[in-house]
């Protein structure tokens, strides 16, 4: 049996104090049980940016939706309120797709898994480091999800991404929703 409604707070290269770990707990419940009776866990990480503390929300509902958010404040109890207020809009804006979402989909998702490069950019390289294959600094695994075009805008959204990778549930090709810099959302939809 899997243990459910976990909440973690942690600092990074910052102390967080029994205080502001009960806070962050009793409020985070409190805007989850709005919507959910149920949630697989949720971290809560404080770190400094400078001058301001920045804290970022994530949270597994439930399979493979995940919902993120971050906000900077002079204070880690604003930062966490202003995090908090995104969490509370994009699942208020879901929550009907959401609980859609898990009574319509009795089938479970298919997935294809994919290796996700993270590589150094060229333009800081010096001109002797510079070759025909790029320098990789990071390697993981990543999950394609077989979705529709509109669960693919509400799983990156929710996921505060900038682009989300998908197989079309309807054309069975892999395609790419991604925010434009005109605040746009653009789809990637190849030929047959």
């Amino acid at each position: 049996m899997t243990s459910q409604n976990i909440i973690t707070v942690a600092g990074k290269q910052t102390k967080v104090g029994k205080s502001l770990s009960s806070y962050v707990q009793e409020v985070l419940k409190s805007t989850l049980k709005k919507f959910f009776k149920n949630f697989i866990s949720s971290s809560v990480l404080f770190s400094k940016d400078t001058f301001n503390f920045k804290c970022e929300i994530s949270i597994h509902l439930e399979g493979s939706i995940f919902v993120k958010a971050n906000a900077l404040s002079n204070d880690p109890y604003g930062s966490f309120n202003l995090a908090n207020e995104k969490i509370k809009k994009r699942i208020r804006r879901y929550h009907r797709k959401l609980t859609d979402h898990r009574t319509n989909n009795s089938e479970s998702i298919k997935y294809v898994t994919a290796n996700e490069y993270v590589l150094k950019n060229p333009e800081d390289l010096k001109k002797k480091e510079v070759s025909k294959d790029p320098i990789i600094i990071a390697e993981s695994e990543e999950i394609i999800k077989t979705i529709s075009v509109s669960e693919a805008m509400m799983l990156m959204n929710l996921n505060d991404q900038s682009a989300i990778f998908f197989k079309n549930l309807q054309t069975k090709r892999l395609n790419i929703l991604f925010k434009r810099s005109d605040g746009n959302i653009g789809w990637l939809d190849p030929k047959k």
